[in-house]
């Protein structure tokens, strides 16, 4: 499914609609709109929606296209963008469908902020493909820092271990976690590993009880941290558990996870940017869309979009080109200054500490 519409959010009586749709920057929203997917999708559109309302009537308008999260619907959304001469583009949330579109927008000399695919050869590869790729979504290896920096302030002078469920992305996670710790000197006393989706986890507790450690990092899902925690208590055990944002995913209702247990993940709510009012653009056949998710990474590449937009077109249009904008930075956004390194990777930092509170994870520090 495909779907794509202009959204012209305001038009000066002064000036002839053409002249005033050439002069007001036109964002391409790229983001899947169908199945699965559709949910994320709609925060991010959503988001994109807000932003340009917030800015007031006629600063930008916008084309949206249903990537698919695939191959072919991200070529074919780029290949709309191209027809609907829009000036950039934000979204995409599936790196089949950016990796798709990103050879036809450099083509045509669209700028791209990526709002939610982490890859990281999207940008390492950036000198070499020549796309015109900017990036909002963290990179895959910003949880590791994540966590290792809240290792290493919290338990710098105290044994810690670390534990992984054994699957390649959880094992990857707590190695790039050790050796990001041990450049800072700290070493974990004791390494371990699990097998996953077991009913019980009596021999990882009895291994803990035996290290003398009783502060973990585990990577994990949910329910395997909730039935670790629980057997671990029933042999005396007092553990300090940190997971990763595996621990956001849906609980499992035969072991809940015990209040304390703090998870390291990207922040999830943004109500810093609830709008105003319901003409703001947050409401589809589903209702209003509350600022989550998606929605914060969308709302501040679009800010980005509009201001990049603004500076390639001062003094004439003699700013340098959008990419250039996009390059040159700063940019200050409703959730803080941006800027982009040479790969583009942009500095947004949504990292937090969450502590489960036996019902949903509160924001324990504010990162």
């Amino acid at each position: 499914m495909r779907a794509h519409a202009i959204l012209a959010l305001s038009l000066l009586s002064a000036v002839p609609a053409s002249a005033q749709e050439a002069a007001t920057p036109l964002v391409g929203v790229a983001a899947p709109l169908a199945d699965s997917q559709a949910i994320l999708g709609r925060q991010l559109t959503a988001g994109v929606a807000a932003a340009v309302a917030s800015h007031g009537g006629g600063t930008a308008r916008t084309v949206v296209a249903d990537t698919s999260c695939s191959a072919e619907g991200g070529a074919a959304a780029a290949k709309n963008f191209v027809a609907e001469k829009a000036d950039v583009v934000v979204g995409f949330l599936c790196i089949e469908a950016i990796e798709a579109a990103l050879p036809i927008l450099k083509k045509a000399g669209i700028p791209t902020l990526d709002v939610g695919v982490r890859a990281n050869r999207l940008t390492d590869d950036k000198p070499r493909s020549g796309n015109l790729l900017w990036r909002i979504a963290p990179r895959s290896d910003a949880e590791a820092i994540a966590v290792s920096r809240y290792v290493a302030a919290r338990w710098a002078d105290q044994p810690f271990g670390l534990v992984d469920d054994g699957s390649i992305a959880a094992r990857s996670l707590s190695d790039s976690v050790r050796r990001r710790l041990a450049d800072q000197g700290l070493k974990p006393q004791t390494l371990d590993n699990f097998r996953p989706a077991e009913e019980k986890q009596f021999g990882l507790a009895r291994r803990m009880e035996r290290s003398g450690v009783t502060r973990f990092f585990i990577a994990g899902d949910r329910p395997d941290v909730a039935i670790i925690a629980r057997d671990a208590k029933e042999l005396g055990l007092d553990l300090s558990i940190v997971g990763s944002e595996a621990l956001f995913d849906e609980a499992s209702t035969d072991t809940p996870l015990p209040a304390g247990i703090v998870a390291i993940g990207p922040q999830t709510r943004f109500p810093e940017l609830e709008p105003k009012d319901e003409a703001e653009g947050t409401r589809d056949e589903t209702g209003r869309l509350p600022p989550q998710g998606y929605f914060g990474p969308a709302y501040v590449a679009t800010e980005i979009a509009i201001e990049a937009v603004r500076r390639s077109r001062e003094d004439g249009g003699d700013g340098g080109g959008i990419d250039k904008a996009l390059a040159g930075g700063p940019f200050e956004t409703s959730l803080g200054k941006v800027t982009f390194d040479k790969k583009g990777d942009g500095s947004l930092d949504l990292f937090r500490v969450f502590e489960w509170r036996g019902d949903e994870f509160a924001d324990e520090t504010g990162g």
